[in-house]
């Protein structure tokens, strides 16, 4: 087993926990597990030690990868040389232990309200050794624990996000696992990271809200064909497919959603950000069985009732001003165990719990292009896994789920 340690990762403290807690649980219940310890010394250093060990490893056991960090650390072994093009064709497979800010993919895996049903199934020496612990301390050895009871493994997706120039180059390729957003959740990133000494936890991220709030994006979004919309009155997904009178039509192949957006973000393996701030619900409570997709959200004022005629909502610091405490409502409802979804406007533009005209789109996709417009500095920012890029002006972003010999084989220890 490699274990990738990043000291560095949220508030330090998990290469200590790691050697002090998850070594020597690893060496009670590991029966005569090799482990070769590797800290990280710098970004992008995760991928490179996971890359060297796929590399070396030998046929037999599956290589397995224990990796203590946050997702920026997880999304490092995802995009690691040979890894992230996928020509390192070794299966692998992941043990998370949770010592980032946020631990997205972590709290997705073993969401709180069914930590007690998975804990119940573990075997007695298991049990009883997590009994020793602090709760705070057993609540980062869930992964290792899924791992030492033999459980299985949950395959996990990936997608390519390439920023490309007004010449058509590609400026950027990044594989994500976790998100890819544009609009309020980047900025939220951006101006996050900017706070990150003077506020180490996960406040910084409710700072940043409060900053960027009232910051809309102008821009179009192409969603690829076929792709599906969530129907709140039939809490049911219905399939889109390109327009049978569309032959002629150079862009039958893609939808065209038109801004402003005051929040739009695709997901994969997870259902929220942080642990309580669930984000895309129905990629868990409404799973889409064996098929690959991403969960896409987005949020368009101009669908509120009160905003038909709103003007020149760029040169009008009161449209989104009065749009803000909405948004903010809905964020909310993310805290409330997803229920932002659901979540509608009243003839008036006030915000109901109904099930017609939700403030929320929620699709699911395959491949989308983010096209800004404008001179917008929000607009022209990506967010994928917490590294936030720059869009040139006359470029664009397009964002695609990797699937069969393109998509890096690895799986991970959770899911319950």
């Amino acid at each position: 087993m490699l274990i990738i340690s990043n000291p560095y990762s949220g508030d330090k403290s998990g290469d200590k926990f790691l050697r002090e807690t998850v070594v020597p649980l690893l060496e009670r219940h590991g029966n005569g597990l090799v482990m070769d310890f590797k800290q990280t010394n710098g970004p992008g250093h995760a991928g490179e030690l996971a890359s060297d060990y796929l590399r070396s490893h030998g046929t037999g056991n599956i290589p397995i990868i224990m990796v203590s960090g946050g997702d920026t650390t997880i999304h490092e072994v995802f995009n690691g040389p040979g890894i992230a093009t996928s020509s390192i064709k070794t299966k692998a497979e992941i043990i998370l232990v949770p010592s980032g800010t946020a631990n997205a993919m972590y709290h997705s895996l073993f969401p709180p309200s069914r930590v007690n049903e998975f804990l119940g199934g573990l075997r007695e020496e298991l049990i009883n050794d997590l009994k020793a612990f602090p709760e705070e301390q057993g609540a980062k050895l869930y992964s290792v624990l899924h791992f030492l009871d033999n459980q299985r493994t949950r395959n996990l997706q990936s997608t390519r996000t390439r920023v490309v120039g007004p010449d058509g180059g590609v400026i950027h390729e990044v594989v994500s696992c976790v998100v890819v957003s544009t609009s309020l959740h980047a900025s939220i990133l951006d101006v996050a990271e900017e706070l990150r000494a003077e506020h180490p936890g996960i406040e910084r991220f409710k700072i940043a809200a409060g900053r960027s709030i009232r910051q809309w994006s102008q821009a179009d979004v192409k969603i690829h064909y076929p792709y599906h919309i969530y129907d709140s009155s039939s809490q049911q997904f219905t399939l889109q497919t390109p327009p049978q009178d569309a032959a002629d039509n150079p862009t039958r192949d893609v939808s065209i959603y038109s801004g402003p957006y005051a929040y739009f973000l695709t997901t994969t393996n997870v259902d929220r950000l942080e642990m309580q701030f669930r984000i895309t619900p129905l990629a868990t409570s409404l799973p889409v069985g064996d098929d690959e997709w991403m969960e896409l959200l987005m949020i368009r004022p101009s669908r509120d009732p009160s905003f038909s005629s709103a003007g020149d909502w760029e040169g009008s610091e009161g449209i989104r001003e009065q749009f803000a405490p909405k948004m903010m409502q809905i964020l909310q409802g993310a805290y409330q165990d997803g229920a932002h979804v659901n979540m509608a406007y009243s003839a008036t533009g006030g915000i109901v719990s109904d099930e017609k005209n939700t403030v929320v789109e929620y699709l699911r996709v395959r491949e989308w292009t983010w096209l800004p417009k404008g001179t917008s500095s929000v607009a022209h920012l990506v967010c994928i896994d917490g590294q936030v890029l720059h869009i040139p002006a006359g470029g664009f972003v397009t964002a695609a789920l990797l699937t069969g010999e393109d998509k890096a084989d690895l799986s991970v220890y959770g899911g319950i």
